[in-house]
Order: C-alpha cells, then structure tokens, then sequence
C-alpha cells in the first residue's frame, strides 16, 4: 500500500509545476498571435479568383451520392448501386459537393461547398442489374449448407461537367 501511495505521490509531483500543474503552463504559453490585416485574405480571395478564371487544368470534385464519397472529373463513369429513380437519359445535378478543385486550388466545404459555386452535371447511361454474388454457408458436421444468390440495382452515370460557377465570396446568383 505504501508502495503505490509513493508512486501516486511522484505522479501528482510530476504534473504539480506551481501553481496550476503542467497544464497551466502550457496554457500560458499559448499567446494569441496578433490578427494579421484583411489584406492578406482578400489577396488570397483575388489569386483564387484569378485561377478559377484562368482554369489551367482539369476541375475535380468530391461528391456525396447514395450515401457514399465519390472523387470525379469530367467524362468519368459512376457505377452506383441500389435503387434510384431517375431514368435512362435524365441529366442530372450532383448538388452535395463536399470538395472542388484543381492542380492549383482546392475549396473545402464544411460539410459541403456553398451552393452554385460548382456544378456538377451528369447523365443516366443505363440501368440494370449488377453480376451475380454467391453467399455460401456452411457449418462443419452439422450438415448445413446453404447456397443464395443475389444482384443488386446499378445505375450508370457519365459526368457531363464540373464547373466552378461563381467567384469565391460572392453571394450566389440564385439558389435552387
């Protein structure tokens, strides 16, 4: 007993630096920094702009559809399984866009991007069934042995575009 009650003693010493403990004097190293000007946000803001403007390179996104994460560019194909209602031909809106860029910009939503800064068009190639999966069971000795097939809905998709629209900090022109 008097054995763990030293131990306990040089822990509690340990984290006893003065008055508050080692967490009081790591939380008073912690300065706020002084606030930098605008400027260097709206300079940051304008250099966006410019390269959204300029649109060297492929646009990619990161979208949100039948609860999955999906990263596409133009002319990709979408394999999406379960049932959905849109038909063969539709042209479609992916309007959860989590992510949206480029090779020289990035713009993260928290959760998703701000509505009409990008779109994301796509169209409904086909519809149908995916390939057949086997789900086999057994149970050693017991003599059980069970055999269920099984396909699932698919649906095809081929994006059209993704297009940032909109300049960063502007409002959106019209929202749905």
């Amino acid at each position: 007993m008097a054995l763990i009650r030293a131990g306990l003693q040089r822990i509690a010493n340990a984290f006893s630096y003065g008055q508050g403990g080692m967490l009081s004097r790591f939380m008073n190293n912690l300065v706020p920094i002084e606030n930098k000007t605008t400027d260097t946000t709206k300079e940051v803001i304008n250099e966006c702009n410019r390269l959204i403007e300029q649109n060297t390179s492929r646009n990619f996104a990161i979208i949100h559809l039948l609860g999955k994460q999906w990263r596409v560019t133009d002319g990709d194909l979408l394999v999406v399984e379960g049932y959905w209602p849109p038909n063969i031909g539709d042209k479609i809106r992916l309007d959860k866009v989590l992510l949206a860029g480029s090779k020289d910009i990035s713009l993260i939503g928290r959760p998703l991007v701000q509505p009409g800064l990008v779109n994301v068009t796509a169209t409904i190639i086909s519809k149908g069934l995916s390939h057949t999966r086997t789900h086999f069971k057994k149970k050693r000795r017991k003599q059980f042995m069970r055999i269920n097939f099984q396909k699932a809905q698919q649906t095809m998709l081929r994006i059209n575009a993704v297009e940032i629209a909109n300049k960063i900090n502007e409002t959106p022109k019209n929202v749905f």
